[in-house]
């Protein structure tokens, strides 16, 4: 059962950019299309782009927009309670947290463009499956929840999810420095860490909101969301896995046998 939305909810968001179920499936097929396909073949005889200014300046707007966006879920959270015990689903209370959702989406297809440089960079590794499918889900999820289910239930997860993309986007800012700042991103391993723990937060706070809050969540929200938020911890535990703890156990034993 979805949250009963007041009367005009869905008039005036409807009205909102990129609120047309076609201009998201746009963006999403062209993305898919151009990262897996149309890019690869257009830079295969071409020398990467040197895009190091571009890249900090971008990942400063990353920076500044995913802290500000945390700030004001933090606020309304704070306001509302971390597990509200009212249903205020008035129209001032949804066009909140609309307009918070809505800035949401629209970061998280603006995250689209990390994978389109990836190709103009020509660091193909970096473009996975679970880099790929996290992207698009998020901007599906993201839609979808402002159009059908823009409840209280997400506003904590934003919290979390948007301070991981701040420190996340910080050490792709000082990555795009160059080898100088080598030196700074010794934490890199832990970013993957940050995620696994944000996983585990946000799903425990669902639980938790679901049972206790008088509110009713959509069982249709809450399985998506609960489901993917598994396979993300799986396909994380996976990338960090094979990328630092294998490189760990090689590492010594490569040791132990020069020893």
């Amino acid at each position: 059962m979805l949250l009963q939305l007041p009367k005009g909810y869905l008039s005036f968001v409807e009205r909102w950019p990129l609120m047309n179920p076609n201009d998201v499936i746009f963006i999403i097929v062209t993305y898919l299309i151009f990262v897996l396909k149309i890019g690869p073949f257009l830079m295969a005889r071409r020398e990467p782009f040197k895009m190091k200014g571009f890249l900090i300046l971008y990942n400063i707007i990353k920076i500044t927009n995913s802290s500000v966006l945390a700030y004001k879920f933090l606020a309304y959270v704070v306001d509302k309670g971390l597990f509200p015990r009212k249903c205020e689903h008035d129209d001032r209370t949804m066009y909140i947290i609309a307009v918070l959702y809505w800035k949401y989406m629209a970061t998280k297809i603006l995250d689209l463009f990390d994978t389109v440089f990836f190709v103009l960079r020509k660091k193909s590794s970096q473009i996975t499956f679970l880099h790929v499918y996290h992207h698009v889900f998020m901007v599906v999820i993201s839609w979808s929840s402002l159009k059908y289910d823009p409840s209280d239930h997400w506003a904590f997860m934003a919290v979390v999810n948007c301070t991981i993309h701040a420190i996340m986007y910080t050490y792709y800012g000082l990555s795009a420095m160059g080898p100088t700042y080598a030196k700074y991103l010794w934490w890199k391993k832990y970013l993957t860490l940050m995620q696994l723990i944000q996983f585990k937060i946000i799903i425990l706070h669902i639980a938790i909101q679901t049972y206790t809050s008088p509110c009713p969540m959509s069982m249709v929200s809450y399985w998506v969301g609960v489901s993917n938020l598994a396979i993300f911890m799986g396909l994380f535990t996976d990338f960090y896995r094979k990328n630092y703890r294998l490189k760990s156990v090689s590492l010594v034993c490569n040791r132990q046998a020069i020893d």
